[in-house]
C-alpha cells in the first residue's frame, strides 16, 4: 500500500516538474522589496506598455493587474483592496462588479484564485472587444491550476508570474495568445 502511495505521488512529481520546467533555464526572478520589508515576486525584465482607445478600457485593465500581481505574491488583503477598487470603476458592467465584490470579501486567497478565473474572462472580454493602440496584452496558461484542469490569465509581460500559485510555482505556464494593435 505505502509502495504504491510513493510510486503515485512520485508520478505527480514528475508530471509537475515536466510541465513547468520549461522556462526555468532562460529565466531569473527579479524580487523587489520595498520599504516595509515586502518582497514583490511580480516583477519583470520587461512590460508592454498597453494603451486602450477609451480611458474606461484603459483604468479596469490596469486594475486587473494590480490584483494579479496581488494574488502573484500571494497578498490576500491587497487583493481585496483592488478588487474594492475595481468594483467602484467598472461602471454597469455587472458581471464585473459582482466578480470583483466576491473576491473582495473573501481573504481565503485560494477563493480569491477560484474568483480571479472568472474575473479573467470577463477582462478578456472587455479588452477583445476595445481597441489596443498600442502595446501587447499577453494570454497566459498554467496547465496545472486547478488539480490540472488549467487556468489563464493576462499580462502585460511575456514573462509569466503566476497568480495561481504564487512563489510555489513562480514561472509555470506560456503564453497561448498575444492580443495586440490591428
Amino acid at each position: 500500500m505505502m509502495r504504491r502511495i510513493f510510486s503515485v505521488l512520485l508520478m505527480i512529481f514528475m508530471l509537475m516538474s515536466i510541465s513547468c520546467k520549461k522556462d526555468k533555464k532562460t529565466e531569473t526572478v527579479v524580487e523587489e522589496v520595498s520599504d516595509n520589508g515586502i518582497v514583490n515576486y511580480n516583477i519583470t525584465d520587461s512590460k508592454s506598455e498597453v494603451k486602450f482607445s477609451d480611458n474606461s478600457t484603459q483604468e479596469i485593465y490596469t486594475q486587473y493587474l494590480k490584483i494579479k500581481g496581488a494574488l502573484v505574491n500571494s497578498d490576500h488583503k491587497t487583493v481585496q483592496i483592488e478588487s474594492k477598487k475595481l468594483e467602484t470603476i467598472v461602471g454597469n458592467n455587472k458581471q464585473l462588479q459582482a466578480t470583483s465584490k466576491l473576491i473582495s470579501l473573501t481573504k481565503d486567497i485560494k477563493k480569491q484564485r477560484d474568483f480571479f478565473v472568472t474575473l479573467t474572462d470577463e477582462i478578456e472580454n472587455l479588452v477583445s472587444k476595445s481597441i489596443i493602440v498600442s502595446g501587447e496584452v499577453y494570454k497566459q496558461f498554467c496547465p496545472m491550476a486547478f488539480e490540472g484542469e488549467g487556468g489563464y490569465w493576462l499580462s502585460d509581460s511575456k514573462e509569466i508570474r503566476n497568480p495561481y500559485f504564487g512563489t510555489k510555482m513562480l514561472k509555470c505556464g506560456n503564453v497561448k495568445e498575444v492580443l495586440k494593435a490591428k
